[in-house]
């Protein structure tokens, strides 16, 4: 079973905790003074924003694809926010929360046909509840989920034309889902899911590969995974050394 929330109430519940923490956090340290960007005007909106997300799920708003675009810019940025304030207001207790809204909100917004352009909370959180997980059938579910979101990228996101950050969201998340296929066990759900990762990121595919054959190595796996991996490496060599 997934760890994600699904449906915008429960996001919007989640988020409210942790924006409740941290309002009373700050009015306790009075560490952020800016009534324009503080966590009372995040707050209120981020409530507009799930107001409005609501209203959209319940059909009694539309948006066009731009404007839905926009719409869902717009939340990724106040929660980015969120996710700074909680940084600096050190509401560490929450870092868990704040992942599975960045993931969760991901997933809703694809599932409603917006385009994303902000990866980068979505990726680092589902990465962190990937982590967490050792259960196949969850980690075969998290890596779909993840291919969802990847999905729903902007184009400008998928051109991933500026490589040299390895930290990037594209790379990060689609790592992710192919680390998560791959601690699946399903020689399906690898193959797709390589599939992919060889469109989108072909200069990692040979370190990718490399490192799954390593990990094979020294894990006690199905000969139908093992496979899996032998295959998409001899199509991926790693470069000789020089």
């Amino acid at each position: 079973m997934s760890t994600l929330i699904f449906d915008i109430d429960g996001i919007n519940d989640r988020a409210l905790e942790v924006t409740k923490a941290i309002v009373d956090r700050n009015e306790r340290t009075g560490k952020i003074d800016s009534p324009d960007a503080g966590p009372l005007a995040v707050a209120a909106a981020l409530s507009d924003f799930f107001e409005l997300a609501t209203a959209l799920d319940q059909g009694a708003v539309f948006f066009e694809r731009d404007e839905l675009a926009e719409f869902a810019a717009h939340g990724l940025d106040l929660l980015d926010r969120l996710a700074y304030q909680l940084l600096v207001l050190e509401v560490m207790e929450h870092r868990e929360d704040m992942a599975l809204i960045f993931a969760s909100i991901g997933l809703w917004l694809a599932r409603r046909e917006a385009t994303l352009g902000n990866l980068e909370g979505i990726a680092d959180g589902f990465g962190r509840i990937t982590n967490g997980l050792n259960d196949p059938d969850e980690l075969a579910q998290m890596c779909q989920l993840m291919e969802e979101v990847a999905d729903a990228a902007s184009e400008k996101v998928r051109i991933d034309e500026d490589t040299s950050n390895p930290y990037r969201p594209w790379r990060v998340l689609n790592l992710n889902a192919g680390i998560a296929a791959t601690r699946s066990l399903d020689p399906s759900l690898m193959e797709r899911t390589f599939d992919n990762l060889g469109r989108r990121l072909p200069q990692d595919m040979p370190g990718f590969l490399a490192d799954g054959k390593r990990q094979m190595i020294v894990q006690n796996v199905p000969e139908a995974v093992s496979e899996v991996i032998d295959r998409y490496a001899a199509r991926w060599p790693t470069a000789p050394a020089h």
